[in-house]
């Protein structure tokens, strides 16, 4: 990763600070064509902006609610005095969401249906980001000061790419500062469209490859039009400079790191969450459950204790502590889609179920009960809500849930588990699973499904495992949580070797701030 560059010149050191000061005041414009609250990549971008003192209008999907600190920055209500509030409410002024809502237009089976589905809807999005840019930005009351730098997220990278160059060049146009165009690669937009299998028809296969290889070109042109490039990985960054002829010190790698809101929940605040959540209570399956668990002396009430804490009067005080014979708990986060294959997290599970069966019957069995919570909306969630139900009825130690959670909720349950299960692959093969890195900020060890460029982040053995199937999964799962919670040996190692890992604010401000506003001091953090 290449470090940023440096500008000082002592002998007109007044006047650098000075120039310094008004390059501090820089308005970056972050676009998500997608919902903004599900992509928190953009998200962290804007927040580290908004600490270095820049103003940011933030473009993308109405839907799920913003991160905490984003969330109470873009709040009117006066009434909130905690810290963290007051920490972000000075971000209050510097900050505009602007909201889309593109038309959905009714999707048909038939031929004729998609025709028209397609072409609709690429005129609704670009009716919409037209309307945002050229209409809804140039409204200075929020932010007086015009757009410096447009950062857009990629993929989707149809229209988004292509009105974004058009906005900066307009700008242009009209004697205005040009903005610099600024993308960060998720992954390869074209690589998102399907691709043909043995089963396809002779005449989908034509049209399938065509409108890969027309939407690849699109995005090479468009990719040489950028001033700059963020990556996710290094080996985007070596496609995108054997490909699309992208390369040089405008391109640079910024891993995904976790901001310092993931981290090991402390026993209080699992005790509280668990609470509040009420596993047991909204879940059928889990009610005989709490019974298994270990006994405690003093006489408790519901409300004092959970699957995995208890709350308990020692010396006239309340003592919160873990069970001694508490589940394991899994945690897994899926966008319920095809390539996030959540049938192999059900084979292995019902594979795992069979080795502890087994093992049981010759010895006394040394597992714990397994509780596997389920994060995430997609497409196929109500596909397998039922299979999930048939499952939790056949399988005595090991139950799914799944659960929504609030932004602030999540990093909280992360730091319960035991172990993370990941399951996505990259349609390209060039990009990681912010997840794992979300999983890692609270020193969860995570058992992820293999692919090309994995091993950039998850390193079998050192800090997780890697699979490749159902079956492997399910071994590995036996071999980590045998023993749990008294034998934790592995999974401590696991740990210690995420412990101290880079944040996000620091890694930012190495590798992507000079990029994106062109500080030219880009050491300097204190605003």
């Amino acid at each position: 990763i290449r470090s940023c560059s440096l500008w000082y010149d002592g002998t007109n050191n007044t006047m650098n600070n000075s120039l310094e000061m008004m390059e501090k005041k820089k308005h970056v414009v972050v676009v998500v064509l997608g919902d903004i609250g599900r992509s928190p990549r953009m998200q962290y971008h804007t927040l580290s902006l908004l600490e270095h003192g820049h103003y940011v209008t933030l473009i993308g999907y109405v839907g799920e609610r913003l991160i905490p600190a984003l969330e109470k920055s873009t709040s009117d209500d006066d009434n909130t005095h905690s810290s963290t509030a007051t920490a972000t409410k000075k971000y209050h002024q510097n900050l505009r969401v602007l909201r889309m809502k593109p038309h959905l237009p009714s999707k048909l089976n038939n031929i004729t249906g998609r025709l028209f589905y397609y072409p609709l809807r690429l005129i609704s999005l670009m009716y919409c980001l037209f309307y945002t840019l050229w209409i809804q930005l140039q409204d200075r009351t929020t932010i007086s000061i015009p757009v410096d730098v447009i950062l857009v997220q990629n993929p989707p990278s149809v229209p988004t790419l292509l009105l974004v160059y058009l906005y900066c060049v307009w700008e242009g146009l009209l004697g205005r500062k040009r903005p610099r165009f600024v993308i960060d690669w998720h992954n390869l937009g074209f690589t998102m469209f399907e691709s043909p299998t043995q089963q396809t028809s002779f005449l989908r296969i034509i049209i399938l490859t065509s409108i890969r290889t027309i939407a690849k070109s699109y995005e090479r042109i468009l990719a040489a039009m950028a001033d700059a490039h963020l990556t996710v990985t290094h080996a985007m960054e070596v496609w995108l400079g054997e490909h699309f002829n992208v390369h040089g010190a405008n391109v640079r790698v910024l891993y995904d790191k976790p901001p310092m809101l993931f981290r090991p929940t402390t026993i209080d605040e699992e005790h509280e969450l668990f609470q509040r959540l009420d596993l047991e209570g909204e879940n059928e399956q889990l009610h005989g459950w709490l019974d298994h668990v270990d006994e405690m002396h003093e006489e408790q009430t519901p409300s004092e204790q959970t699957l995995f804490t208890k709350c308990s009067l020692q010396n006239s005080e309340q003592i919160i502590q873990p069970r001694q014979n508490r589940p394991a708990l899994l945690v897994s986060s899926t966008s319920w889609t095809p390539d996030e294959d959540f049938s192999v997290l059900l084979e292995a599970l019902e594979k795992l179920h069979t080795l502890i069966m087994n093992a049981s019957k010759s010895t006394p069995s040394s597992f714990p009960n397994i509780l596997v919570v389920v994060t995430g909306k997609g497409p196929q969630k109500e596909y397998f809500l039922p299979l999930l139900h048939k499952f939790n009825e056949q399988h005595q130690y090991i139950k799914i849930i799944t659960l929504w959670l609030e932004a602030s909720d999540y990093p909280k349950l992360l730091g319960c588990a035991t172990l993370g299960v990941c399951l996505h692959t990259s349609t390209s093969g060039l990009d990681l699973p912010m997840k794992v890195l979300d999983m890692f900020g609270c020193q969860v060890p995570v058992c992820a499904i293999g692919f090309d460029c994995l091993d950039e982040l998850v390193k079998d053995g050192v800090n997780g495992r890697v699979f490749c199937d159902g079956e492997e999964l399910s071994r590995q799962l036996f071999d980590l949580l045998k023993g749990y919670p008294l034998e934790d040996v592995k999974m401590e190692r696991y740990r210690q070797n995420i412990r101290g890992m880079t944040r996000w604010r620091e890694n930012w401000d190495e590798c992507a701030r000079h990029l994106i506003v062109g500080d030219r001091n880009a050491q300097d953090t204190s605003l």
